[in-house]
């Protein structure tokens, strides 16, 4: 009987990892599939970090703002210059971009979250907005008769239409990026994350007790020799 129980427990387990293992995006890094429209002259495909998930394709990059250059994220870290650039006023090193197509899906009841993270530490805090309606210059495609079904833009986030406000675009740190798709119920229906390490890493208050911990053992040895 025990051993019954116990396999019958077992397979509600493995049914409701598969449950929510089905619920979660795919994750992927290259190239959007679709909506394949790009804002502004000179974008290209590539180095998105994607979410694919019930029939929704959702996609995030940075790219380095004074050339236009796509920076690597395949690691889900892309690495940035801190700072402003010649002649960018306020503007930052990079821009962040994001990437939304619902497919055969209508807009209605649908709910559209892009999270920024201030806080340079690992520690992530998101400001959230609605990406299809907080700025008026997105890209968008329109796909058979469904019509508009896809939206993309590249922001900076020395802007001050960043969610939770403009960057202390000098500052070394980690940010995080998330954006997600939620339906008329509340459900996530698809995600995809990304993380900007902008000039150099900052360390953890841990990190930083580890040094002092070594410098004062290196400190002890040194008095112990010069005793001798």
């Amino acid at each position: 009987m025990k051993t019954r129980n116990a396999i019958r427990i077992a397979s509600l387990l493995t049914i409701s990892a598969m449950a929510s293992a089905g619920a979660q995006a795919a994750s992927s890094y290259g190239n959007l599939a679709a909506p394949g429209v790009y804002f502004g002259a000179g974008n290209i495909n590539g180095n998105w970090n994607i979410g694919s998930a019930g029939g929704i394709e959702l996609g995030l990059r940075v790219k380095e703002r004074p050339s236009g250059n796509l920076l690597d994220g395949s690691t889900g870290t892309y690495f940035a210059n801190a700072g402003t650039y010649a002649g960018g006023g306020v503007k930052a090193q990079w821009n962040y971009e994001f990437s939304v197509n619902i497919g055969t899906l209508a807009y209605d009841g649908l709910t559209f979250k892009l999270g920024v993270d201030h806080d340079p530490s690992a520690a992530t805090n998101y400001s959230y907005v609605n990406p299809q309606t907080h700025w008026l210059d997105n890209a968008t495609v329109s796909v058979g008769a469904n019509g508009s079904n896809g939206f993309q833009n590249s922001q900076n986030v020395g802007f001050g239409g960043t969610p939770g406000g403009a960057f202390n675009v000098g500052q070394d740190g980690l940010y995080s990026f998330s954006l997600q798709v939620f339906d008329a119920a509340g459900l996530m229906l698809d995600s995809t994350t990304m993380d900007v390490q902008v000039g150099a890493p900052v360390p953890e208050p841990e990190t930083y007790a580890l040094m002092l911990a070594g410098l004062a053992a290196i400190g002890a040895v040194v008095r112990r020799r010069a005793k001798k």
